[in-house]
């Protein structure tokens, strides 16, 4: 069995290498999926959450955005695709049967590297 999760990234770069202004573009892009939590806060969605990324600004986008709100999910690849912002696809694959370490062996790990 295997587990599939996609993401992409919007990178604050132009096609000239200088950074995509206003400065605070992924706030505002992440910003129409945001709301206010019960204690008054702004909350961004886990969809789409404005990160840094290598020193540049950029959008974190779940690929499942794609079908709980479209409309979303459309705008946001369409304002990358418009202002020539790079989009990176990040796929990662798990299959559930490969090895996973156990907790004891990792901790005999660090044990071993501390001396």
């Amino acid at each position: 069995m295997e587990i599939k999760t996609e993401t992409y990234l919007i990178l604050g770069i132009t096609p000239a290498g200088r950074p995509f202004r206003p400065s605070d573009w992924a706030e505002r892009l992440c910003g129409i999926l945001a709301s206010f939590d019960n204690k008054g806060r702004w909350v961004y969605s886990e969809y789409a959450q404005p990160v840094i990324h290598e020193g540049l600004a950029g959008v974190k986008i779940k690929a499942a955005l794609q079908n709980l709100n479209s409309s979303a999910y459309e705008f946001m690849m369409n304002f990358a695709n418009d202002n020539h912002l790079k989009v990176i696809a990040d796929r990662k694959i798990i299959y559930i049967d490969q090895f996973i370490p156990r907790q004891d062996n990792v901790s005999s790990l660090r044990k071993q590297t501390a001396r």
